[in-house]
Order: C-alpha cells, then sequence, then structure tokens
C-alpha cells in the first residue's frame, strides 16, 4: 500500500457556507433536521438492541423479556445522563447555531 493510501483523510467537521433553506420558517428546516437526527439515530439504536437480545436470547444467556424489569444501578444512570446529553446536544446543534444570543 502506497505512503498516500494508508493516511487517512481528514474531512472538515463543520461544513462551510450558508445552511440550504427549503422551507419558508427557518424554525422548520432546524425541526426537519432534527426529526431526520433522531430518525437515524433510533433505527440505528433499534437494529444494535435488536441484534444484542437476539444473539444473547439464541445464545442462553438471558431471555429477551429480562430486559423489561431491569434498573439501572446509579453509575449506569450517570453514563446514560452523559450519553442523553451528547445526544441531545448533537439533536440541537442547528438551532443553537442559528439563533440571536
Amino acid at each position: 500500500m502506497s505512503k498516500e493510501k494508508s493516511q487517512a483523510i481528514k474531512l472538515p467537521r463543520q461544513s462551510k457556507g450558508k445552511r440550504p433553506q427549503f422551507f419558508n420558517d427557518p424554525a422548520v428546516d432546524h425541526l426537519m433536521a432534527m426529526v431526520l437526527e433522531l430518525s437515524a439515530e433510533l433505527t440505528t439504536v433499534y437494529a444494535k438492541v435488536d441484534t444484542l437480545e437476539r444473539l444473547l436470547d439464541k445464545a442462553g444467556i438471558i431471555d429477551r423479556t429480562i430486559a423489561l424489569g431491569y434498573h439501572p444501578d446509579a453509575e449506569e444512570e450517570a453514563e446514560r445522563t452523559k450519553w442523553r446529553d451528547l445526544f441531545l446536544e448533537r439533536l440541537f446543534r442547528t438551532w443553537r447555531a442559528e439563533r440571536p444570543d
């Protein structure tokens, strides 16, 4: 493999230029971006959870119904809270970036 091919390509973290507007009200564009982000996240999470549950059930490790009664401890809840905060930051990024302070 050549040196050029082995180097990772670094893409910019943010797009340059003005965000395209599809609706008359920019708030609708923000809302649509949020809905699409949520849809993508939810689809990915559903597929991962479903896969894990099926693999664990087939391996005889757990019964899929056990997950329904699970309650996280304080450390697990703190990790979930951290993840949720990061997720909400991504979800609202377009709205926060363009709102006047």
